[in-house]
C-alpha cells in the first residue's frame, strides 16, 4: 500500500486489488461447493451468508491457513515476568486470534465495536502482542434482489447509499481508551460489495418481504489506517468555528444525532478537542 500524503488514507496497489479479487473469487467458490449429502439442503445464494466478507478479508492479510484462528491464552506472553506472584494474579482467559502473524494479531470486526473491547483490554493487559482491528465499510453497494421461487436474480441496482469512513464515528466511543497505545491501531478498509437480498413473502403475498444476506466483497478502494491520536484529526472538520456546538459539528462533518455526540465526546478524550462553556444552553468546545 502506498501513503497518500501525510494523512491517514492509504491507497491500495493494483497488485492489492488484483490479489483481493482472486481471493474473493477463491472463497465463494469454496463456499458454493456442495458434497452429494448436501444437495437437498442446500439454498443457493444463502450458503454465501457464512461470513464471506470475514473469510475474505482474513486470507487477504494472511495466506497461511495455520495463522487463522489461533488461541490465545497468555500463559506464557506476559508483557514482563516479574515473578510468581504477579503470574498468577493474571486474569486467565482464553481468546482466538482471527490471523497472527509474529507479534500482531488481526481482529476482523464487520459488526460494532463494543463487542471487540473485552478481548482488546485482555490482549493489552495480558500479552505483548499487538492488535489491528480492520473494519471494511462499503463505500459502493450493488443490491441484488433474489426471487424466492426461482431463485433467479429480478434486478440488480446500486443503492443510493454512500458509505464512509465517519460511519463509525459512534463505535470509536467503544476504543476511546485504546486510542493512543503504540500497540492499537484501526484499519477502515472501503470496498464495493455486493448485497444480496432474498424474497421470503408466503405465497400470495402481494408485498415482497426481502431478507438480507451478508455484504459480499467485490474489490477494495483504499484504507484509512488509524496508528495514533494525531491521525483521528481526520475527524475534525477544517470549517468548525471557534468555539462549536455539536449542531455546528454535524453541519460541517455530515455526522448527525447520537454519532456526532459520540464523536465530540471521543475527540475531548483524545485531548483533540477541549470544553469552552456553554452556546447559549448547548455545550461549547473548541480545537486542541
Amino acid at each position: 500500500m502506498q501513503i497518500k500524503g501525510n494523512n491517514s488514507i492509504f491507497e491500495l496497489s493494483w497488485n492489492d486489488t488484483a490479489r483481493f479479487r482472486r481471493i474473493v473469487i477463491e472463497v465463494l467458490s469454496e463456499a458454493c461447493k456442495v458434497d452429494d449429502t448436501d444437495s437437498e439442503e442446500f439454498d443457493g445464494i444463502g450458503r454465501l451468508a457464512e461470513k464471506q466478507m470475514h473469510a475474505a478479508i482474513k486470507r487477504f492479510i494472511c495466506p497461511d491457513d495455520s495463522c487463522h484462528e489461533v488461541i490465545i491464552d497468555g500463559s506464557a506472553l506476559c508483557l514482563q515476568k516479574k515473578d510468581a506472584e504477579n503470574e498468577s494474579k493474571k486474569k486467565k482467559r482464553r481468546f482466538v486470534a482471527d490471523v497472527l502473524i509474529e507479534d500482531t494479531i488481526f481482529e476482523i470486526q464487520t459488526g460494532g465495536f463494543s463487542p471487540l473491547r473485552e478481548k482488546i483490554q485482555w490482549i493489552l493487559d495480558n500479552t505483548f502482542y499487538k492488535i489491528v482491528v480492520i473494519h471494511p465499510i462499503a463505500e459502493t453497494t450493488y443490491v441484488n434482489y433474489i426471487n424466492g421461487k426461482t431463485g433467479n436474480i429480478d434486478k440488480r441496482q446500486k443503492s443510493p447509499v454512500k458509505g464512509k469512513f465517519t460511519d463509525v464515528a459512534n463505535d470509536l466511543y467503544f476504543f476511546r481508551e485504546f486510542i493512543g497505545n503504540p500497540r492499537f491501531s484501526l484499519v477502515l478498509l472501503m470496498m464495493e460489495a455486493e448485497q444480496y437480498k432474498k424474497n421470503i413473502a408466503k405465497e400470495g403475498s402481494r408485498r415482497p418481504k426481502y431478507r438480507k444476506y451478508e455484504l459480499i466483497p467485490i474489490s477494495l478502494l483504499r484504507a484509512y489506517v488509524f496508528k495514533s491520536i494525531d491521525d483521528y484529526k481526520l475527524f475534525i472538520p477544517d470549517n468548525l468555528p471557534s468555539p462549536f456546538c455539536v449542531k455546528d459539528y454535524s453541519k460541517s462533518s455530515g455526522i448527525h444525532g447520537i454519532d456526532a455526540y459520540s464523536i465530540v465526546k471521543t475527540l475531548v478524550h483524545l485531548g483533540l478537542l477541549e470544553e469552552a462553556g456553554n452556546l447559549g444552553k448547548a455545550a461549547a468546545y473548541r480545537i486542541k
